[in-house]
């Protein structure tokens, strides 16, 4: 009974400890279950925090890159002159009251504005601003571009705004709209660049390529005229001559030798405007000063014009004032330039039977200078005021039918304006269409006391003999040497000449005129050595007979011990003159050849 008891406590025992064996097991893996969540839960909150770490990193590194881009922008926009503008927009309406405008600070320093008192935060400010031309095109621009008439093309305009010294900017504005889920705008914003710089840059290489345009039509109407004016007298010069080899008789001859004489100094004349017009383009027209009676100046230069008035039996009328002093110091010849080209206009511009007038007077006087006035007055065609600002410019006239109707070069009085500067004076003219014209102009010269330095008997003998300029046989034993490589021009001396009792030799080269007169070194009292010729020119040919003179100086024969050498060349500028001088010439003649002043060169060093 006790064993069947002890067994029954043994196995009730042994239930009782299985079952709390389960209850152990359970609540170990309760317990391990715990501890694996505990431990899920921290590897999940260590992962979440090295992600939030790594997430923290990153918003502080976006936060640092927008923090460089905007100081990058920033300095963009100041470098760069840019002004901003950023507009909220409501109801797609630019002119709504609650819109809010906002301009930055550069784009107000643009415009001279510190600060929002001065240009406030509101439409007006840069409405107001506009310049009058651009005003209506600038806020049409910017409502279309609002109420998407053209769609999403990013806004882009050009217009002028208004500094605050009141002077005028050109900008160029690039913009932006922001639209919300329904499409409305509800920002508006962009930039704005100072493109003055730019903008001024192009409209004066705009005006700069007009201005070369209309030059270049202008020079090329003048040389379709110049083509004309030198035409014109060749045709007559040649038609003449063919003329005059067919004619019989006599007066036949002399006639069509006169007029080849008129177009030859029609020619003359052109051809000296150009050479003037040349050394004025190449700033080395000067002045040559002497003493001259003023008086004699001007009836000289009516006796050239008076055969132009009587053709066109006008009335031509000179008064100088009493005060204007006879006898002056400055360039004759030019002065005397300036006055036919103003009659000879004058007389081409007034019809038959009208009246011109020559008036000179004495302006003021100091010590220094004389300053006169001289005016031309015509009854003539007139000139408009548009025609007066093209007449003293190179290459033009009044008007393109001018050169067509009247002729000419236009090119005195442009030669004459720059004649009157270099004698420190000015040209204007005075006129109205159909009512004539003035043209005054001004000029300071010297007033001459000793002069009685100017010799008149002899300017009046040189006057008279200008159909012969030399007495026949006033050379006689005098041997010419002329060096010259053109034939004809050979002949032409040569018959110039004919009756001057001067022997003339010729050699057609520099080195040929070199050797001759090393061979008879006492044969030639004087050479007349042309510039540009082959084989050897005159500069270098002048050059050897000046050294072979030192090797062979002769005190008696010459006077300064050497042959008397005279340049003839076409190249008349003072460098010309100068660089003959430099070569050892004696004096220098232009071609063509004015027989009246080979004649004086010859008087001078044949004593």
């Amino acid at each position: 009974m006790c064993e069947e008891i002890e067994t029954e406590t043994v196995e009730s025992l042994q239930l009782q400890i299985k079952k709390l064996n389960r209850l152990i097991s359970l609540q170990e893996k309760k317990i391990t279950r715990a501890e694996m969540v505990a431990s899920t839960r921290d590897k999940v909150m260590g992962m979440l925090k090295a992600e939030r770490l790594v997430q923290e990193n990153k918003l502080i590194s976006v936060h640092e890159e927008n923090e460089r881009q905007l100081t990058l922008l920033n300095a963009v926009v100041k470098a760069t002159k840019i002004g901003l503008w950023d507009v909220g927009i409501n109801c797609n309406d630019l002119f709504h009251p609650n819109n809010t405008f906002t301009w930055s600070d550069d784009f107000r320093k643009m415009l001279m504005y510190s600060d929002e008192n001065d240009f406030p935060n509101v439409f007006d400010s840069w409405k107001d601003r506009l310049h009058p031309d651009d005003s209506e095109r600038a806020v049409d621009e910017v409502v279309k571009h609002i109420s998407r008439k053209t769609g999403d093309t990013p806004y882009d305009s050009e217009y002028r705004l208004m500094k605050k010294n009141g002077e005028y900017a050109f900008f160029r504005a690039y913009g932006e709209v922001i639209r919300d889920i329904e499409g409305n705008i509800i920002r508006f914003a962009g930039a704005l660049m100072d493109i003055t710089e730019t903008k001024n840059t192009l409209i004066n290489t705009e005006r700069l390529r007009h201005e070369a345009e209309a030059a270049n039509q202008s020079k090329s109407n003048f040389l379709a005229n110049m083509s004309h004016e030198m035409r014109t007298p060749m045709n007559a010069i040649i038609g003449m001559t063919a003329i005059g080899k067919k004619a019989n008789g006599t007066e036949q001859k002399n006639y069509a030798l006169d007029k080849i004489g008129d177009a030859s100094s029609h020619l003359l004349g052109v051809i000296n405007d150009v050479l003037d017009m040349a050394k004025i383009e190449a700033n080395k027209l000067e002045l040559s000063p002497i003493k001259f009676n003023f008086e004699q100046m001007l009836q000289k230069v009516l006796a050239v014009i008076n055969f132009r008035v009587d053709e066109k039996k006008q009335r031509l009328t000179l008064d100088i004032d009493k005060n204007v002093p006879l006898f002056l110091i400055g360039d004759e010849q030019r002065l005397a330039q300036i006055i036919t080209n103003l009659l000879s206009n004058a007389v081409k511009f007034t019809p038959e039977g009208g009246e011109i007038r020559l008036n000179a007077f004495l302006v003021c006087e100091n010590e220094k200078y004389c300053e006169l006035r001289i005016e031309v007055t015509d009854s003539g065609i007139g000139i408009s005021a548009e025609q007066k600002e093209r007449l003293f410019y190179a290459f033009e006239q009044a008007d393109t039918g001018t050169s067509r109707q009247y002729g000419g070069t236009g090119l005195g009085l442009p030669i004459s304006k720059r004649i009157i500067e270099l004698m420190e004076g000015s040209i204007w003219v005075e006129s109205e269409i159909g009512k004539g014209a003035k043209f005054i102009f001004t000029v300071k010269v010297q007033r001459s006391i000793h002069c009685g330095e100017i010799n008149t008997d002899s300017k009046a003998a040189s006057e008279s003999s200008n159909a012969n300029p030399f007495n026949k046989g006033e050379f006689n034993g005098k041997t010419v040497l002329l060096a010259e490589d053109i034939e004809i021009n050979r002949e032409i001396f040569i018959a110039l000449l004919e009756e001057s009792g001067l022997i003339i030799e010729c050699a057609e080269n520099g080195q040929e005129a070199l050797n001759m007169i090393e061979e008879s070194p006492l044969k030639y009292d004087i050479v007349f050595m042309d510039v540009q010729m082959p084989v050897m020119n005159g500069h270098e040919a002048t050059w050897r007979i000046r050294d072979y003179e030192k090797l062979k100086p002769n005190e008696k024969r010459y006077p300064f011990n050497r042959i008397p050498i005279i340049a003839m060349t076409a190249n008349v500028f003072k460098n010309d003159i100068e660089d003959c001088l430099a070569a050892g010439m004696d004096d220098h003649l232009g071609k063509p050849l004015d027989i009246k002043i080979v004649i004086e060169k010859l008087r001078t060093y044949l004593k």
